[in-house]
């Protein structure tokens, strides 16, 4: 059986190259149960060894074809000793050894001769600690469907145990729908489609209006706030990349991002974006490389509803000034907070069905350089892709095992050297840094500065540190090839 893929998604492998590939994490770090006998992890990866049955998409298939489509496997088909490894670092591993492991298997593309997953258990980190590092392609699925991915396999409960996979647990599929629907499309075409499409074609036409509005209003001087498609500077992020990566992690409680929004009246997005915003002016300043003018954010922006766990995309983007010309980081978080919310009133103010419609607008041009091969060479749409993915509010377990970190190592593009996601995980967030490692040198003081930039802005806003005193993070880690 052969399933469609639909356009947004189908972009993806389009403008995949074998340098820049086009996948993403999570990688998750676990601690053991308390009292784990010494051979706990040895005994998880055998008993996700022994469960050879494939949901999807890990039983998906991509045709060789001009319009790409999924061919789903048998169970049979799909070879789990290739997609399920287990590696171990010398014991106590430090997360700087576990980054330079992690970074040489984020360097290396996803086979599509074969399902487009790997699954990476890794042990021997210091404390009994553990990872999982899950290698998907983005073109099956997003950062939230993710996230749903994750809920749906580990659990609230501490006692839980024989919990699946994965692979065997997988998405909803709208496989065992297709035959209904073939037959269904076949009834209405002997209807009438002209209210349909002239619905739609009303749509379209209103969507490319709001567009072509947007872009003239962000051009025309009269709204520094509002930014669009190539106001980016160019920067050492937006050259060509090689495919050697370097990653770097940070985190914080969450409570102190959300008391510096409350206490300055913004949203809490609008805080981490300043802070990397006002990391990457410092980063910039001494590589002797800040541009004049702002940097410009892409911001992935979640459509997909609450309940939705399907396969594909549910993306939207919009485009923020990141206040790096600006030194003040009250001022900055102000001025940022502004863009974002400009940028979302417009897209809110789209019908529903409009949204798709109005992102492939806004994204086509660039989309079009990274697949003719110009990405790197011409005047970037924005600087770098910088993400903030609403993660599992309540602590998880696999086995009595406890989730301590969801990082989201992530996807590169020629043109766009450095991408942020931020990932919320119960009581805290965790930040990585994906960078190309020719490109960014010593890029783990990124992380470093973005902690810095956090307390200068509590320090701003009057707000006295936590009694007692709240993790700063980690001492970021570069994770190099």
């Amino acid at each position: 059986m052969k399933l469609n893929i639909k356009p947004m998604d189908a972009a993806w492998f389009y403008i995949e190259k074998a340098n820049p590939p086009a996948h993403f994490g999570p990688l998750i770090i676990l601690s053991p149960p308390e009292h784990a006998n010494p051979g706990y992890v040895q005994e998880f990866v055998n008993q996700w060894r022994n469960c050879k049955t494939f949901a999807a998409p890990f039983n998906y298939l991509l045709t060789r074809s001009l319009r790409p489509k999924w061919q789903i496997l048998e169970d049979s088909q799909v070879d789990l000793e290739y997609h399920f490894r287990h590696s171990a670092l010398p014991k106590p591993g430090s997360e700087q050894e576990l980054g330079v492991l992690v970074s040489r298997l984020h360097s290396h593309p996803l086979d599509r001769s074969r399902p487009l997953w790997e699954c990476h258990v890794i042990e021997g980190l210091e404390h009994g600690r553990f990872a999982v590092y899950l290698k998907l392609h983005h073109g099956q699925l997003d950062g939230m469907g993710a996230v749903k991915l994750i809920e749906r396999v580990f659990s609230t409960d501490p006692a839980a145990q024989n919990l699946l996979p994965p692979w065997s647990i997988g998405m909803n599929s709208d496989a065992k729908h297709s035959g209904s629907a073939e037959i269904t499309s076949r009834k209405a075409t002997k209807k009438s489609r002209l209210p349909e499409l002239t619905k739609k074609a009303v749509m379209l036409s209103k969507v490319g209006l709001k567009a072509a509005n947007y872009v003239i209003d962000a051009y025309d001087g009269l709204h520094p706030e509002l930014s669009a498609p190539f106001k980016a500077p160019n920067t050492i992020l937006n050259g060509r990349i090689s495919d050697q990566r370097r990653y770097a992690t940070q985190h914080y409680k969450l409570d102190r991002l959300k008391r510096v929004a409350k206490t300055a009246d913004v949203k809490m997005n609008a805080v981490f974006l300043s802070i990397c915003g006002g990391a990457l002016r410092r980063y910039l300043a001494e590589q002797q490389s800040l541009p004049a003018k702002s940097m410009v954010g892409q911001v992935p922006v979640s459509i997909r509803a609450a309940d939705d766990s399907s396969i594909g995309n549910a993306l939207a983007f919009i485009y923020a000034n990141l206040g790096t010309n600006v030194e003040d980081p009250l001022e900055r978080l102000i001025g940022v907070h502004k863009s974002a919310e400009s940028a979302k009133f417009v897209q809110e103010s789209l019908p529903k069905d409009g949204i798709t419609a109005f992102t492939m607008l806004m994204t086509a041009p660039f989309i079009s350089s990274v697949i003719m091969g110009m990405g790197g060479y011409l005047s970037p749409a924005a600087n770098l892709v910088i993400s903030n993915v609403s993660g599992p509010r309540q602590r998880l377990y696999f086995n009595g095992a406890r989730v301590e970190h969801i990082y989201g190592p992530s996807v590169l593009f020629h043109g766009q050297a450095l991408n942020i996601t931020m990932s919320s995980y119960y009581d805290q967030v965790d930040i990585g840094f994906t960078g190309c490692r020719d490109s960014l040198p010593s890029m783990q003081k990124l992380a470093v500065y973005t902690g810095e930039e956090l307390q200068r802005l509590e320090a701003a806003l009057g707000i006295k540190p936590a009694k007692p005193a709240v993790a700063k993070g980690k001492p970021a880690t570069a994770l190099k090839k």
